[in-house]
């Protein structure tokens, strides 16, 4: 009797944790996909990228185009930047994880509360606590997924072959996967181990659909805009060459 109650409690534990994780997963995807579709409402800060680390904190410290603009913006532009310059981070490792810890402190206490007034069930307490405290970690996965497809992070250590190994297995995020958002912006947005991505990727789907999300993601838009920004400048300056030319023939 107490193998089969330990086989149980064990087959307890292995759902409750896995599910956990897809939760963890699920919410790494929707605050993501949340993000990225926020529009940067300066337009000139909006278009303006940076393709290297070193250029984005140079912009971002000497540059008024964003350090006079309003809090939000910077936050979302230094968000999207992440897109034009996706590895390494800008942030240091402590900061990166305070990123996550900071918006989930709030929820994270008020479930402890919760839980401790017994509204919570003993089962659903033990996934979602165990989501919760795991939640710092996606950005180490996140850009564990980057390190891999920069050739940072490769076979040649010991660490450095289990952690491959399990992105290829699908319990990291797998870097094949997550290159994809970087490449088309407009799916593969959960950052543990993308276990949720079908789930979001339908949502934005749906979101696009009704409207409430627009049909290209910001990112592709803005890199259209910018293209067509510049190749309207060129044909101005062509435009103004000929004219110019035609003037000095006509004063010739």
């Amino acid at each position: 009797m107490s193998s089969i109650s330990t086989l149980l409690c064990i087959t307890q534990w292995v759902v409750e944790v896995t599910i956990g994780i897809y939760v963890l997963d699920l919410i790494s995807g929707l605050v993501h996909m949340h993000l990225d579709y926020q529009e940067i409402k300066n337009r000139e800060l909006r278009l303006h990228a940076e393709k290297s680390i070193p250029d984005v904190i140079k912009f971002e410290e000497n540059d008024p185009l964003f350090y006079k603009a309003t809090p939000n913006d910077q936050y979302l532009w230094n968000f999207h930047v992440h897109h034009d310059a996706p590895y390494p981070s800008k942030d240091t490792e402590f900061e990166l994880t305070m990123q996550i810890v900071r918006p989930l402190a709030i929820p994270y206490i008020l479930s402890v509360v919760l839980c401790y007034m017994g509204y919570m069930h003993p089962t659903f307490a033990r996934i979602w606590f165990g989501a919760l405290t795991t939640g710092p970690l996606m950005q180490k996965t996140h850009f564990g997924a980057h390190a891999r497809n920069h050739g940072v992070l490769n076979r040649e250590t010991y660490v450095g072959a289990l952690l491959c190994s399990l992105q290829d297995w699908g319990i990291l995020l797998s870097p094949e996967e997550h290159k994809k958002h970087h490449e088309e912006f407009d799916c593969n947005f959960c950052i543990f181990n993308g276990w949720a991505n079908p789930v979001v990727n339908q949502l934005r789907v749906f979101l696009s659909f009704t409207g409430i999300y627009p049909v290209d993601p910001p990112t592709r838009a803005n890199r259209k805009e910018r293209a067509a920004d510049i190749a309207a400048k060129k044909l101005t300056g062509k435009d103004e060459k000929m004219k110019s030319s035609i003037l000095n023939k006509a004063a010739n």
